[in-house]
């Protein structure tokens, strides 16, 4: 078993510790859509995809609590960085090269919000997981409003292939589909 498979077991054992029973899964969604949009990912997008969210896993802290969903952005990049910091340790343990670590820490830290080819992949990957399977617990877990302003804050992140992808889409909950229709119409 090569280091890439080591680390990709070691996240995924960390995940289920998560306080949202979806996000193991979530990762490995996020996972293949990187792959699907950039077939020849390198190790650090591929780590990045995987432990994008770790950080909940550690700290239990998830966005369910923010009161002040215009705040979103602001506890989006304390998330990303938090995620970044434990996913560098881990590297660290398994002997990676500052290269690869300083690469998977840009773009973790980067995976809300992009700002460079990969970043942007990641991010999309990152939405495109929350459309076709994350919105369903979202509701459940945080009721109509705080999901419709979720669903317009990952919809919103996309580029415009992306946000394509997303309105193909087909939802079998008609609430959901109406909530997706209201929220980025």
């Amino acid at each position: 078993m090569g280091k890439f498979d080591l680390i990709k077991n070691e996240i995924l054992d960390i995940l289920p510790r998560l306080p949202l029973s979806f996000e193991k899964i979530h990762a490995e969604l996020v996972l293949e859509w990187v792959l699907k949009l950039k077939p020849d990912a390198d190790e650090a997008l591929q780590i990045a995809a995987i432990s994008h969210d770790i950080e909940r896993a550690i700290t239990g802290i998830t966005e369910k609590d923010l009161d002040d969903y215009s705040k979103i952005n602001e506890f989006k990049k304390e998330h990303s960085i938090r995620s970044a910091n434990i996913i560098i340790e881990i590297l660290k343990k398994y002997n990676y090269s500052q290269d690869i670590i300083n690469k998977v820490k840009q773009l973790v830290e980067n995976h809300e919000f992009g700002g460079d080819q990969e970043s942007d992949i990641l991010k999309n990957a990152d939405s495109l997981v929350y459309f076709s399977y994350n919105i369903p617990f979202n509701l459940k877990r945080m009721g109509k409003e705080k999901t419709k302003s979720k669903i317009q804050f990952m919809y919103n992140r996309l580029s415009d292939d992306a946000k394509n992808l997303v309105n193909q889409i087909k939802f079998s909950d008609k609430e959901i589909e109406e909530l997706v229709k209201e929220a980025i119409t």
